[in-house]
């Protein structure tokens, strides 16, 4: 503006700059401040997650079962041998069908002809039969990341009024399965049967 004929300069202009912003505040800079917690929190996980899957499942989730399926009046049944968690593969299943003997009550010590189904990296192994009095004998290994787990099982099967309302099947134990305990009895109408496998640890069965 004119003063007695002199022209001012314009006052110069100041820069308002922030203070130099903390660690904190710089991460802010990238990723607002509530998620900074959330970032840290994910990092860790992309760091020790692959520990924790390198464990693999529980040994409950990795845990093997043989289970028998039949409807009344079938022609044949079913035998499976799986896993609790259906989705877990073993490295090896087997699943053998022994039959031509005569049903006593117990698991029989006569030759008997024998069908095999072997599966590798399989979540379950399955087979038919119309035999009435039968022999199964399951294996399930487990392998993952070093940890080993052997479960198995011999356990005798014989269909008992076949075709009646009361249709059953009676089932016994060979001596080395100690997870069925005994001898017994399962009605067919009420659904599946399923049976524990020795839990064998990193070994096999006798």
């Amino acid at each position: 503006m004119e003063d007695g004929g002199n022209v001012s300069a314009p006052a110069p202009r100041t820069l308002s700059l922030p203070p130099f912003p903390t660690a904190a505040g710089r991460l802010g800079a990238v990723a607002p401040v509530p998620f900074v917690g959330l970032a840290a929190i994910l990092i860790a996980l992309i760091v020790f997650t692959p520990v924790l899957l390198a464990a693999g499942p529980s040994p409950l989730a990795v845990q093997a079962e043989l289970e028998v399926y039949r409807t009344v009046g079938a022609s044949s049944t079913e035998f499976d041998v799986h896993g609790i968690d259906p989705g877990i593969p073993y490295q090896s299943l087997n699943l053998s069908v022994g039959t031509g003997f005569s049903w006593s009550g117990s698991c029989p010590d006569t030759m008997l002809n024998w069908t095999y189904v072997n599966e590798t990296n399989e979540a379950v192994v399955n087979v038919l039969s119309s035999a009435t009095a039968v022999v199964v004998n399951a294996t399930a290994v487990y392998d993952q990341g070093g940890t080993r787990a052997v479960y198995a099982g011999e356990i005798a099967f014989s269909i008992d009024n076949f075709g009646a309302p009361n249709e059953a099947i009676r089932y016994a134990p060979c001596p080395w399965t100690p997870s069925v305990s005994s001898t017994g009895s399962w009605a067919v109408s009420q659904g599946s049967l399923p049976l524990p496998l020795v839990n064998y640890g990193s070994g096999g069965h006798p």
